[in-house]
């Protein structure tokens, strides 16, 4: 069964970037990692590929993993099977389709309200639905919720300095290539000019 492949669901509320509900069947993250990290990189992953390819990226697969998407109106659903089994894609994206829809409608309203994120435990009640849709106990430890703001804040702070200091390094390798070929040309031109004067 489909639903015997799913080791976990995350949802992440778009606009703000925090990770609103999260359920584990099998931990496949590394420990340590933070669940807002993962998912924000994901998203960020997603949005470039929008804009780069003309294909929408559906999901990424690792070597015996693959990690769905799905975009709804206020969030993002991704979901990560085990690779191991042979799963038809379509009934998957049903699957998916199904869970992202039941979550949507049962909080629309929340999103409209001022500060809904002050108390993320009210999207706790979500996983009784779920257990409805995929019928499995998830693990008891849920990840999401034990980090608190501040922690998270701080953690998105060391991912954008880490971030920023990538790029930076890579800027700067960029000019360092770009200044030598503007001097190779600048000298392949010279050549070409002292030539051009000495042959009579």
């Amino acid at each position: 069964m489909i639903e015997d492949c799913i080791d976990s669901v995350w949802i992440l509320e778009i606009e703000s970037g925090i990770v609103i509900y999260e359920e584990i069947y099998k931990d496949i993250t590394k420990h340590g990692i933070s669940t807002d990290m993962i998912l924000n990189f994901l998203s960020a992953l997603v949005s470039f590929a929008g804009e780069v390819f003309v294909d929408k990226m559906t999901h990424i697969k690792l070597s015996n993993h693959k990690i769905f998407f799905n975009f709804l109106k206020h969030i993002m659903l991704v979901i990560s099977i085990t690779d191991k089994i042979s799963i038809e894609e379509r009934k998957l994206s049903v699957l998916i389709e199904r869970i992202g829809k039941k979550f949507e409608s049962k909080y629309e309203n929340l999103y409209n309200q001022e500060l809904w994120y002050a108390n993320l435990d009210v999207f706790n009640s979500f996983s009784k639905d779920l257990r409805e849709i995929i019928n499995r106990e998830p693990d008891p430890i849920k990840i999401v919720h034990s980090i608190n703001f501040s922690e998270k804040i701080k953690k998105l702070n060391e991912l954008i300095d880490y971030e920023t200091n990538k790029f930076l390094n890579r800027k700067q390798k960029l000019l360092k290539v770009y200044e030598q070929r503007v001097e190779r040309l600048e000298s392949k031109k010279s050549k070409t000019m002292l030539n051009e004067k000495t042959i009579p």
